[in-house]
């Protein structure tokens, strides 16, 4: 995702506490931009129908402002009570999700994991830089990089987690876990294939150096024999089959 876009938010919600506690929520994705919050409904017909919004929180009890704005690409229900019946109608009328009561930092990661890895995915010019550089099998190069990170969604019994890509030093799997190991020593464990979770990150950065192992190509200082070193000064056997990939990346 390209570092320099911001994706604005706009709060529909007369409860001050709820708006302040979202706004706090928020205020750790710095790739949001939230815009003043609304406490009536004329209030965000006017913001919204005359701006390019990307998120909207917005309270149940007004959702018949739905009727009269342009659609952002993302509605979020703010439900103080769970009824499976009444949100399954909210969810026909167009909300992407509903963050509940007491509405706990843990289930907005995840709504914002999803939201973030989709316009991550969608936008034109970074999937158009990223084909350009796969299709001319070109070397690894920083300026040519458009995601930055990456949010994995947790499970019932895991945080979402942000996955800032120029802090990792390399990923490894480890029994039916994935590690991703970062520059200041903090490990990362993902329940997850390696195949799959390597799908999240960049080929053009991420290189697989073995079955198990995956580096960062910005963090390779060297190479000895079969040994690729580290910037942390951990080292890793490097198989033949994944030899000439690995040496095409290096900076020339």
């Amino acid at each position: 995702m390209n570092s320099n876009t911001n994706f604005e938010v706009v709060i529909l919600s007369e409860d001050e506490a709820k708006v302040a506690k979202l706004k706090g929520l928020l205020s750790k994705y710095y790739s949001l931009k939230i815009a003043p919050v609304c406490s009536s409904i004329a209030e965000a017909i006017e913001y919204i129908n005359n701006h390019k919004i990307t998120i909207f929180f917005l309270d149940m009890e007004f959702s018949e402002v739905l009727f009269d704005i342009r659609k952002p690409p993302f509605i979020v229900g703010l439900c103080d009570m769970i009824n499976t019946k009444r949100v399954k109608s909210f969810l026909k009328m167009g909300f992407f999700e509903v963050f509940y009561s007491p509405y706990m930092e843990r289930e907005l990661n995840s709504i914002m994991g999803k939201i973030l890895n989709i316009l991550g995915a969608y936008n034109k010019l970074d999937r158009q830089m990223m084909q350009q550089v796969e299709e001319e099998n070109a070397p690894y190069n920083a300026a040519e990089r458009p995601m930055k990170s990456v949010f994995i969604m947790g499970t019932r019994n895991e945080e979402s987690f942000r996955v800032v890509f120029d802090e990792v030093l390399y990923i490894i799997k480890v029994g039916n876990q994935v590690c991703v190991v970062f520059e200041d020593g903090f490990k990362k464990y993902f329940r997850s294939n390696l195949k799959m979770f390597l799908q999240k990150f960049p080929k053009s950065q991420f290189q697989k150096i073995n079955r198990s192992v995956v580096v960062n190509m910005d963090k390779v200082t060297g190479m000895i024999r079969n040994r690729v070193l580290i910037a942390n000064n951990d080292k890793f056997e490097i198989s033949r089959s994944f030899k000439k990939e690995f040496k095409a990346k290096l900076p020339k």
